[in-house]
């Protein structure tokens, strides 16, 4: 019997994952520092770029959330598993969170669209609102430039 067996229809894990966490104080001008490691770990896991592009923009949509609505600090924390990227943003604050599951976009505007946009953009995406905290968590399936560009 093989260690490597699949579980619904999932690919199965042949290598250890690879994680990254960034904190910030929950500032808006801090979300382009949160764009930018994101995008800087990845190119070095060797992601490709359009994966690495897709996972910017959804940390750039839920890090503006964070910085709006959450409290004092915001992190966004990388897992990338085989074929895997999971991407997390959380909001730590003082008072019981405004989690962006709460939150109804508007009919007119630029304002609540954010989710919309992650949900496009991400295979699966779920928030949780625990005590004084708010997650929201997407994941990709992505491609390596490496294992794209050995075939």
């Amino acid at each position: 019997m093989s260690g490597n067996t699949s579980t619904a229809g999932r690919p199965p894990v042949t290598a250890a994952p690879r994680r990254g966490v960034l904190v910030l104080s929950a500032e808006d001008r801090l979300v382009c520092t949160m764009r930018h490691y994101v995008s800087t770990v990845l190119a070095g896991w060797g992601v490709a770029e359009t994966a690495r592009e897709a996972a910017v923009l959804i940390v750039g949509e839920l890090g503006a959330n964070a910085a709006e609505h959450g409290g004092a600090r915001m992190s966004v924390s990388l897992s990338l598993c085989d074929r895997a990227l999971c991407v997390e943003v959380s909001d730590f604050g003082t008072a019981p969170p405004a989690c962006a599951c709460r939150r109804i976009p508007r009919e007119e505007g630029e304002h609540g669209r954010g989710l919309a946009i992650v949900r496009h953009l991400a295979q699966w995406v779920e928030t949780e609102a625990v005590s004084r905290r708010c997650t929201v968590r997407a994941g990709l399936d992505i491609t390596c430039a490496s294992t794209s560009e050995e075939s």
